[in-house]
C-alpha cells in the first residue's frame, strides 16, 4: 500500500465530481490523474466511485493520447472508450489508427478496438528464454 498525498475523504470527493463529468473525458482524465499521482490505484478510484476499475482505467489513459487523438474526441470524431484503447499505443500506432479510424476503415469501434489489441500485442517486447 503506497502512502496517500491526499486524504481518502478528499479523493472520494473528487473522484465524485469527476464522475459527474462524463461529458468532459479529457477533464475527467486529468482529474483521475491527479488521485493516481497522490496515491489511489484505478480500483481505488473506482470505489469511491462504483464504477468498473478498467472504465476508470480507460479514462485515465486518455491523458497518453497524442493532440490529434484528443481533437478528435473533443470534436466527437473519435470514441472515447476506442480512444482509450488507442492511448495505450505508441505515438506513431496512434496516428496510425487515427487516421484509419477517421478514413472508416472499420465496420465499428469494436472492431477498430480488436484492431488495436492486436497492435498492442505487437508492441511488446519478445521475451526469450
Amino acid at each position: 500500500m503506497s502512502a496517500k498525498l491526499i486524504p481518502a475523504h478528499l479523493a472520494a470527493a473528487i473522484a465524485q465530481e469527476a464522475a459527474k463529468c462524463a461529458s468532459r473525458p479529457l477533464w475527467q482524465s486529468q482529474v483521475l490523474g491527479v488521485l493516481v499521482h497522490a496515491g489511489y490505484s484505478a480500483r481505488e478510484i473506482a470505489g469511491f466511485t462504483g464504477a468498473q476499475w478498467d472504465r476508470i482505467e480507460l479514462r485515465l489513459a486518455l491523458a497518453g493520447l497524442i493532440d490529434a487523438g484528443k481533437g478528435a474526441v473533443t470534436e466527437g470524431l473519435l470514441p472515447v472508450d476506442l480512444a482509450g484503447c488507442v492511448a495505450e499505443l505508441s505515438e506513431s500506432n496512434q496516428q496510425l489508427m487515427l487516421n484509419r479510424w477517421l478514413r472508416g476503415d472499420f465496420r465499428s469501434a469494436r472492431h477498430a478496438e480488436r484492431y488495436v489489441l492486436a497492435i498492442r500485442q505487437d508492441e511488446q517486447p519478445q521475451v526469450s528464454f
